[in-house]
């Protein structure tokens, strides 16, 4: 009895092992990047629809709200999921430009290419944001709750005015 187990316990260890292994692969095979902008949009908007589970890393404290550093980023490395309630899961990205008119011509691109991956049968609406003078561009289909938007953000401060151009995939945003 003694020699059988001494044989099934490798075994068994090797198999356990081989097989989170197999899972850790074929997770990094679900968030591998792509780099076709029209791949990332619809990666996203259909990760929306599990809460962005599988692009949720590490936890970062919050008060108001639930935030994860997220494990995919459709641009720059400092992408986020978070929650304010229990429907409103959100993917947020942004990047920051120094000078206007740079943030300006990234937004309107960025726009542009937005639209053209989404196709005719999403609806884009440009507007003023409300607590700035920045800009926004909401998307939206009549066959699915999700949006995506994009924002044009400026910031001033004492010693230096920056614009920022942030993306979002959730709910009306």
């Amino acid at each position: 009895m003694i020699n059988s187990t001494k044989i099934i316990l490798p075994v068994f260890t090797t198999l356990l092992v081989t097989s989170c292994a197999n899972q850790n692969h074929i997770a990094q095979q679900n968030l591998a990047p792509v780099s076709n902008p029209c791949q990332k949009l619809d990666y996203l908007i259909k990760a929306y629809n599990e809460g962005f589970e599988q692009l949720k890393a590490g936890e970062v404290k919050a008060r108001a709200s639930k935030i994860w550093q997220a494990k995919y980023h459709l641009i720059g490395e400092n992408c986020t999921i978070w929650t304010l309630g229990g429907d409103k899961t959100t993917y947020s990205c942004n990047t920051v430009q120094v000078d206007e008119q740079v943030a300006k011509d990234y937004y309107n691109k960025a726009v542009s290419t937005v639209k053209q991956c989404l196709g005719s049968e999403w609806q884009a609406n440009s507007s003023k944001r409300r607590h700035d003078d920045g800009s926004k561009t909401l998307f939206s289909t009549d066959k699915s709750e999700v949006t995506v938007s994009t924002h044009l953000v400026p910031s001033s401060s004492v010693y230096s005015n920056t614009w920022s151009v942030y993306y979002y995939v959730g709910k009306n945003q």
